[in-house]
């Protein structure tokens, strides 16, 4: 039975956070025609996000993805 199943990611802007999505969206085994919606809002939690030089930045945005699971 499917479910209805969502990632809700922070990130500095939508596009990053859409290409590490997609990067991985393999390794979730989520095809794209399962993807229902995308949003973006402000973001709910201030959760810092480590960055390669190693300081730490606040969010700027939250990206919601609802997609279809088959587990």
């Amino acid at each position: 039975m499917r479910k209805l199943r969502c990632f809700q990611i922070g990130g500095l802007s939508v596009q990053e956070v859409l290409d590490e999505f997609n990067e991985r969206r393999e390794e979730f085994g989520i095809p794209d025609g399962d993807i229902v919606s995308v949003s973006a809002l402000p973001p709910t939690a201030a959760i810092s996000i480590a960055q390669p030089e190693g300081s730490k930045k606040l969010p700027k945005v939250e990206v919601v993805i609802v997609y279809w699971s088959v587990n």
